[in-house]
Order: C-alpha cells, then sequence, then structure tokens
C-alpha cells in the first residue's frame, strides 16, 4: 500500500512538472507585451491566448499575440502597441483579437475583427499592419481610418489619412481621405465619396503621457514613453 501511494505521488509529481513545462513552452512561443491598455471604459474584458481566461481591461493592462478585446455596450479600450506607437481603439460592441510577430526591428501586427468598429492610426514606416474580417482585408503602411463590421460580416473602411488598400478573392480597390471602402461577403470591394459619419475616436480628447518599461526582440529592456489623446 505504501509503495503504491508512493508511486501516485511520484506519477503526480511528473504530471504536473509536464504540464508546467507544456505552459511554460507555450508562453514562449507567443509574442509577449506586444500592446499595451491605454485607456479603458464601460464593460471591456480581454481574453488571454495563454490562459483562455478572462480578465478586466484595466488600463496599462499588458496585451500579448493572440489576445481577444471584447467591449459590452458602453465600452471603449484604447492601446498602443509597444514597437513604433501604432494606435487603435476598439469601440462598444466589438469582438477584436490581436496578433503580432515580432521582427528584428518591428512587429507585425495583425488585427482580426470578427463584428464591431474600430479607429486606427498607424506609425508611417516599414510595420505591416492589417485588419482582417470574415468579408475582406485592409492592408495599411501608415494612415488613419475607421473599419466598421456589421453582423452580417459587412466591412467598412472610412478613409482619413493615408491610404488602406481593401480586398478579397474578388479584387481590390484603395481607399484614401474623402473615401469610403465598402465590402461584402463573395462581393469585390467597392468605394464611393465619404458623406457624414460619426467621429467618435475624436470626442473629448484630452493630451497624456505614459511610461512604460518592456522588452524588445532582443530581451533589453526599455523605457518606451508614449504622447496620447485620451477619449
Amino acid at each position: 500500500m505504501r509503495n503504491a501511494k508512493i508511486a501516485k505521488r511520484s506519477w503526480l509529481g511528473w504530471a504536473a512538472a509536464l504540464v508546467a513545462l507544456l505552459v511554460g513552452l507555450a508562453y514562449a512561443a507567443v509574442d509577449r507585451d506586444v500592446a499595451l491598455i491605454l485607456k479603458s471604459k464601460g464593460e471591456a474584458r480581454v481574453r488571454k491566448a495563454i490562459t483562455k481566461k478572462w480578465e478586466e481591461a484595466k488600463r496599462g493592462k499588458r496585451l500579448d499575440s493572440g489576445d481577444l478585446v471584447r467591449t459590452g455596450e458602453d465600452g471603449l479600450v484604447a492601446l498602443v502597441f509597444t514597437d513604433d506607437k501604432s494606435m487603435l481603439k476598439v469601440r462598444a460592441n466589438s469582438d477584436v483579437t490581436i496578433r503580432a510577430k515580432r521582427a528584428k526591428k518591428s512587429v507585425s501586427k495583425r488585427i482580426f475583427m470578427e463584428v464591431g468598429q474600430l479607429w486606427a492610426k498607424v506609425t508611417k514606416g516599414q510595420t505591416d499592419f492589417r485588419v482582417e474580417t470574415p468579408s475582406g482585408v485592409a492592408a495599411v503602411k501608415g494612415t488613419e481610418f475607421y473599419g466598421n463590421v456589421d453582423q452580417d460580416g459587412t466591412f467598412t473602411v472610412i478613409g482619413i489619412q493615408g491610404m488602406v488598400e481593401l480586398f478579397n478573392r474578388y479584387g481590390s480597390v484603395m481607399v484614401g481621405p474623402g473615401k469610403t471602402g465598402r465590402v461584402r461577403r463573395g462581393e469585390a470591394p467597392k468605394t464611393m465619396p465619404t458623406g457624414q459619419f460619426d467621429d467618435w475616436a475624436k470626442e473629448d480628447q484630452k493630451g497624456k503621457t505614459l511610461e512604460i518599461e518592456f522588452e524588445d526582440a532582443s530581451g533589453q529592456k526599455k523605457v518606451l514613453k508614449i504622447r496620447y489623446e485620451e477619449q
């Protein structure tokens, strides 16, 4: 009986060690600290990619690749990417997954939006930044725009500054300032002049500065000073 108990404890010990090893490997495989939450209000949560657990989307929370940001009826989350200070705001009733891959000097960014609204201001440079939706993809190289995905999957892009390429398997269009691009499931993208729209990301902005410590791609610790506008 004693030997059986010892064997059982030994087996449990090995199992626990194996689980810890697998979790450690999973963490190592995920790009960490790719973004930081600057502002959160209303109902807003984050589902962590590793633990699959929901956490409150608090100001200062660090986001890893694969984390899902979900906002409720009155929610809003503003975040910044730590490599180039590109900004993203997620409006109410939205599901947005942040995926990022670190390179030597930048982070390749993929924003998966199933439904909802976002605003993005992408820093000019060589950073690869895309918003991917059920009906189409918006690829940018340094611009400001709004994106909206309806319940039926229709993806609308409103150009503010710079150019956005809106495309899917059926075709592509360029969306610039004063233009709106729209793509529906199974159809080619189209453009039209932008009429009146809700410029919600610019309401009641106040300048603030935030300092954060993070590790770059080489593992060196750095302090990032971010000047941002808070809604």
